[in-house]
């Protein structure tokens, strides 16, 4: 075995034994409460969607209701496939939590290995165990056990299979994350993009055929038997919202701790109402516009590489969280900080990260939307500070 294995081997370790050890001392306080937190501050969403919707919606499914016809669900189904099997095989308490757990251990790691093929062992180790030790993931994925390790552990793989050209299993592990939350569909057309970049006009078709058709599949058989329900409980704007369900009015503006944040909540909370309500009625077109002008900017690339697709597949999630119509919640941020430690090329830079993190987890609910586009700005500060780095290394 070469040297450079061998140091491969144990960076691989000391990540994945950090994640592991971690976040088991994490869960393990979760189980022994078993969800029965302290009253906290509003601005930590301390959610029970765990225990008051997850457990009962496998209890519904496993019982044999049928998914999105006899229960809301607002999750694709592979969601619910994998939290069932694990209850299936052991009624506990936890075991629904178990693959969440899995997949949330091994989102370090994926981020260690996408960052060796950039920045070279050492430093990859460090974003490893700064992903491993995030202040948000903790909280939200290791503690209150939310929803969005399994996704994002597919997007990162996706990353980096594409990174190392394997177009057609890209493809299969985006379809995957897409099944598990739907939301890994805002980087899609970067994926797309950067398969054509990284190989050609047909791995491009390919990429696409892959992806829809694993999508297709994977939605079967809701999207064959009642296909405007399950798009519409899985949150696809322009559908009628079906019966029994009311439709949400759009022309009243309400905020209290259930409900998502969107970009127009701040200006509800100081005075502006009418700001926030004409914002959510008009977000479909703004967002549209934006993702837009976001694939037509990285069409326009020059010099193409693995940095500018991390810092774009960044771009994409958290421009997502700031201005998805019906709103998000704090969580969703830990499937776009995994791309921001990647963007790290330095201790200061990891210091930002951490800081990103900590921000995330104090500032009030209505700016958190808003927080996605602080976290860009740091983002966009920290390439342009390396590039410029980089640029001085070269002329010395």
């Amino acid at each position: 075995m070469s040297i450079d294995a061998v140091k491969h081997s144990k960076g691989f370790l000391v990540v994945l034994l950090v994640s592991l050890i971690v976040r088991c001392l994490v869960a393990w306080f979760a189980t022994v409460i078993e969800g029965n937190f302290p009253p906290m501050p509003e601005y930590l969403e301390p959610y029970q969607d765990y225990k008051h919707l997850y457990l009962n919606d496998v209890k519904r499914f496993l019982d044999g209701e049928m998914l999105y016809k006899d229960f809301h669900n607002a999750y694709p189904p592979l969601w619910i496939y994998t939290l069932s099997a694990f209850v299936k095989i052991n009624p506990s308490y936890w075991s629904a939590a178990v693959p969440l757990l899995l997949f949330d251990a091994l989102i370090p790691l994926m981020v260690y290995l996408i960052a060796r093929k950039m920045v070279g062992g050492k430093w990859a180790i460090a974003i490893g165990l700064a992903t491993a030790l995030s202040p948000a993931s903790l909280w939200y994925n290791s503690m209150l056990w939310l929803n969005p390790p399994p996704s994002t552990f597919f997007l990162l793989l996706s990353t980096y299979l594409l990174v190392s050209k394997r177009v057609k299993i890209s493809a299969a592990s985006l379809a995957l994350a897409s099944l598990y939350k739907q939301t890994a569909l805002a980087s899609l057309p970067i994926f797309i993009i950067a398969a054509y970049w990284f190989k050609s006009k047909r791995a491009l078709l390919w990429f696409i055929a892959i992806f829809a058709a694993i999508v297709v599949v994977g939605s079967m058989p809701y999207l064959a038997l009642f296909p405007s329900l399950y798009l519409w409980a899985l949150g696809f704007p322009g559908l009628p919202t079906p019966q029994p369900y009311v439709p949400e009015d759009l022309t009243v503006w309400e905020y209290n701790i259930i409900k998502p944040t969107n970009l127009g909540t701040i200006f509800g909370v100081f005075g502006a109402p009418w700001l926030a309500i004409f914002l959510k009625q008009h977000l479909i077109y703004i967002i549209s516009a934006v993702f837009i002008v976001l694939t037509l900017l990285f069409l326009r690339i020059r010099g193409w590489d693995a940095d500018a697709l991390i810092r774009y597949l960044l771009y994409s999630q958290l421009l997502f969280i700031l201005l998805f119509p019906r709103g998000t919640y704090k969580y969703f941020f830990n499937s776009a900080l995994p791309y921001f430690a990647l963007m790290c090329k330095k201790k200061g830079d990891l210091l930002t990260f951490l800081a990103m993190n900590i921000g995330l987890l104090l500032v009030p609910r209505f700016f958190e939307p808003w927080f996605a586009l602080v976290v860009m700005l740091f983002a966009y500060a920290v390439n342009r500070e390396n590039l410029r780095m980089n640029s001085n290394k070269l002329i010395l």
